[in-house]
């Protein structure tokens, strides 16, 4: 399924500080590295012109590598993985007046190295929070 279009925010630096500020804040002490990326690192950021699986708003993408004992108890599993990753929410943040959700693809163990790869191929400017 295709995302729709979206309508990309003028004020795209304001944007990125919350989103950044955002994300930080939802990030424990136990967290070894975080990084950003997607829309919310390349001024593409924005709200979808309809809804896509009952969001209004773009998602925010955080790739965070914790130790699975210390992954905090209000980030929610979607119960999706891939090889590298295990997808949690940890919730939104208000944007413009549309509610975006953040959502953390948590490294498995082992896997780190991958995923720093990973994320370089996957475009964009991965951006290291933590």
């Amino acid at each position: 399924m295709m995302k729709p279009e979206k309508e990309i925010y003028e004020n795209q630096k304001e944007v990125h500080d919350k989103i950044v500020g955002f994300a930080k804040s939802i990030l424990p002490e136990d967290v070894k590295e975080a990084y950003l990326f997607g829309s919310s690192t390349t001024q593409n950021f924005g709200r979808y012109v309809k809804k896509f699986r009952n969001r209004e708003g773009s998602d925010i993408d955080l790739v965070v590598m914790i130790s699975e004992d210390n992954i905090p108890k209000n980030w929610k599993y979607l119960n999706t993985e891939k090889d590298w990753w295990r997808l949690y929410s940890g919730g939104d943040v208000k944007i413009n007046n549309t509610s975006h959700k953040i959502d953390l693809l948590v490294v498995k163990p082992g896997k780190e190295d991958f995923a720093r790869k990973r994320i370089k191929n996957i475009g964009g400017k991965p951006e290291k929070l933590k």
